[in-house]
């Protein structure tokens, strides 16, 4: 193949991937769902947000240590409506199980290897709406 021709065929393979349906967009609109009314720790930074069919993840890190997140976290979740149904504590790591309104969100604190501050997941399920439920009018949605 001669290389004006390679080159060209390489700008249209590129194209065409530019023109791939957002993967990201989907993975955001989905985890957004499942955490939605979920707090992140002030001044936190989005490592990733990935997703599934079943439940949507956001890592985020924070120059902050775990114990002062775990505290933010407590009294934040508590303020907002949130029940904290488990705390576990193995190995430095914190994991809370929360709820709110039968939504299910896990939080796992660990603190950074190597320097100071947490690196932390917020994992929510996806929950479908129910379509047995009424609104305010009594109309199915």
């Amino acid at each position: 193949m001669s290389r004006p021709l390679s080159f060209l065929f390489g700008i249209v393979l590129l194209a065409a991937g530019c023109n791939r349906p957002d993967e990201g967009a989907r993975a955001r609109e989905l985890t957004s769902r499942a955490l939605q009314g979920m707090l992140a720790y002030p001044q936190s930074t989005l490592v990733r947000v990935s997703a599934g069919e079943d439940a949507g993840e956001m890592i985020l890190t924070s120059p902050a240590p775990v114990s002062e997140i775990l505290a933010w976290y407590r009294q934040a979740l508590e303020l907002n409506g949130w029940q904290l149904k488990s705390e576990q504590t193995r190995q430095g790591r914190v994991t809370l199980y929360v709820e709110k309104e039968g939504r299910p969100v896990w939080i796992t604190l660990t603190p950074n290897t190597g320097g100071p501050g947490t690196t932390y997941t917020l994992v929510g399920a996806i929950i479908p709406p129910d379509s047995t439920r009424k609104d305010s009018a009594g109309v199915r949605r």
